[in-house]
Formats: structure tokens, C-alpha cells, sequence
């Protein structure tokens, strides 16, 4: 979560004094400060078989797959059981991001140069996932801005995954664990 918080604090830095101190920032206008919270399971399904996905996750699993049916028709078992192991953790990932409370800094990359507009027209100075208690901290009296959807549509979500993305916004998140039970 720190890495989203730093790209943005320093591509805003007309917006706040400085960016990630070790106490709660100060605005340099008086004002109080505004940090932009995410739910990072809506930011999860709208990356999801996006134009983002499919040229960053989409291609590597495509690669990837292409290389476990190489292995598999030359019998080389231990590439096979390598890749397999891969792709597990892949979907135990996708689990996690999608149905608890992990980070998504490796989405958010996908759409870090739209990141500083997102911040400036919700006027925030920092942008943190609502789960990351230790990032929050820092802000202990700062205004929380709600900025999930402007995030989500970053990645032009189709109808079914917008709506996908605010259904699971009205669920509890389950635990890493749960997560990381769920069946691949």
C-alpha cells in the first residue's frame, strides 16, 4: 500500500506539504487533510479481463500456458508441476485481492499515470486501501474520501464487472485465510 500512497503523494505535491512523513502530514493551506480510501476488492474485479489485465496478467498467463503445454507434451513433469505451482498461487492471489482484504499495488500500477487526476479532483493528498490499518494510522485525523469507483472506472469496467465491483462493496470482506482455502 505504501507504494501507491508515495506515487501519489509525490505526483501531488501541490496538494500536500510532504509526502509519506513519519506523523500525520499538514496541509500547507491549514486545511485538514484528505486521503482518498479504496476498497480493493472493486479495484480487483474491475481489473479483471480489462484492456490492463489483458495486456499485463493476460499476456504472462497466456505465456505461461503456452509453456505448461510445451512442457506437457515433451513429458518434462517438473516443468510441468513448476508451472501448475504458479498457477495456483496466481488464482490463490486473485482470491485474495478479489474476496479479502490484500493489496492491489500490482493493479494500481496498471493505472498510476491517471493516479494524480484521480487525487486532485477528489482532493486528496494521499491514496490508501481502507484495510491497510497501518497506512491509515498516519492520518488518524484526516477526512476519509471514499474514491473506489473513480479508481474502478479507471479501468473502463464492463456493465457486469461494475456492477460486480459495487455488489461486493455491500459484502464483508473474508480473511486471508478463507482466501487462500478457496478452491483454485
Amino acid at each position: 500500500m505504501k507504494a501507491i500512497e508515495i506515487i501519489v503523494s509525490a505526483a501531488c505535491l501541490s496538494l500536500c506539504a510532504a509526502s509519506a512523513p513519519a506523523q500525520e502530514p499538514a496541509n500547507s493551506s491549514g486545511a485538514k487533510v484528505r486521503v482518498g480510501v479504496y476498497d480493493s476488492r472493486a479495484i480487483a474485479v474491475a481489473f479483471g479481463n480489462s484492456e490492463a489485465w489483458q495486456a499485463s496478467t493476460g499476456k504472462q498467463l497466456a505465456a505461461m500456458r503456452a509453456e505448461y503445454n510445451a512442457a506437457k507434451a515433451a513429458g518434462n513433469q517438473k516443468r510441468v508441476a513448476e508451472l501448475e505451482a504458479q498457477g495456483k498461487a496466481q488464482q490463490t492471489l486473485v482470491h485474495k485481492q478479489g474476496f479479502s482484504t490484500a493489496p492491489v499495488d500490482d493493479i494500481l500500477k496498471n493505472i498510476q499515470d491517471k493516479l494524480p487526476e484521480i487525487a486532485k479532483a477528489a482532493g486528496v493528498s494521499a491514496i490508501v486501501s481502507k484495510w491497510d490499518k497501518d497506512a491509515l494510522a498516519k492520518y488518524q485525523s484526516a477526512e476519509l474520501v471514499d474514491i473506489t469507483m473513480p479508481l474502478v472506472n479507471a479501468f473502463h469496467p464492463t456493465e457486469r464487472q461494475l456492477k460486480f465491483a459495487i455488489d461486493i462493496q455491500k459484502q464483508a470482506p473474508i480473511s486471508l485465510e478463507e482466501a487462500e482455502k478457496m478452491d483454485n
